[in-house]
């Protein structure tokens, strides 16, 4: 689904990425950690099209993000950034709803379709009872929601998602989860998403891809990860690993 090569962006005032290569397949659902300031946001960004890569290059299937017209890579990817910015106050539907603009022709409303897009977008996101509420009402999360229905109306094959389970509730951070998983198994889509939350990655992903200092230093299923000696090494965290009866991992704090 997309390839990066030798990928790396510096900012002027220190940060970044660099020489990161990896690739996504479809039907994949992939966490992005690592701790803070190690370039995970930056390297989405520049999957998303949000920032140009100084060194390196990013395909998606199999053609180089430059050669891909704006409207035609939006039909295809979704992005939610850590803080979706929005000017106007806006209902949610309304917000919803602008997730279908890549596939609107000039001067064209949004058809009945698009409307029942939106709709079970939300649904799916249980924030239907949301839709006529305005954004500066809402918690923090659920005006989460709101925007990552507005992702998930697009219908897009790649979803890029910024620290999606920041500010929702544990009901709503399983539920995420959960709903997650169906995207990629049953519509086939690819996810990659950004989460400090270690133990509910390794709940969900197919693998996890570790960053530390603008590299990734560690990609692989999540048992190969959720080691304590990787969690000491990248994180400075001093845990024990413990296996549920599902044979995940997860991390919890030495005594």
């Amino acid at each position: 689904m997309m390839e990066l090569s030798s990928v790396g962006y510096a900012y002027a005032k220190g940060g970044g990425v660099d020489s990161v290569t990896t690739r996504f397949r479809e039907g994949e659902l992939v966490s992005l950690t690592g701790p803070n300031g190690s370039g995970k946001s930056t390297l989405m960004k520049l999957m998303a099209r949000a920032l140009d890569p100084q060194r390196g290059e990013v395909r998606l299937l199999d053609r180089p993000l430059a050669a891909w017209d704006r409207r035609e890579f939006a039909r295809e990817t979704g992005y939610l950034p850590q803080e979706p910015e929005w000017l106007l106050p806006m209902r949610a539907i309304d917000v919803v709803l602008s997730g279908r603009a890549p596939f609107l022709e000039r001067f064209r409303w949004e058809s009945k379709e698009d409307y029942a897009l939106a709709e079970q977008a939300l649904a799916d996101c249980d924030a239907s009872h949301l839709a006529d509420r305005l954004l500066e009402e809402m918690s923090g999360g659920e005006r989460k929601r709101v925007f990552l229905a507005r992702v998930l109306a697009g219908q897009p094959r790649l979803i890029l998602l910024d620290e999606p389970l920041a500010a929702l509730d544990l009901e709503h951070m399983q539920r995420f989860v959960e709903m997650l998983r169906t995207i990629v198994d049953v519509k086939g889509s690819t996810v990659v998403f950004i989460s400090h939350d270690m133990n509910w990655s390794s709940a969900c992903a197919d693998r996890m891809l570790v960053m530390n200092g603008g590299r990734l230093v560690l990609e692989g299923p999540p048992r190969e990860v959720m080691r304590p000696e990787v969690m000491l090494e990248h994180f400075n965290f001093r845990g024990e690993a413990l296996q549920s009866d599902s044979g995940r991992s997860w991390i919890v704090p030495s005594r």
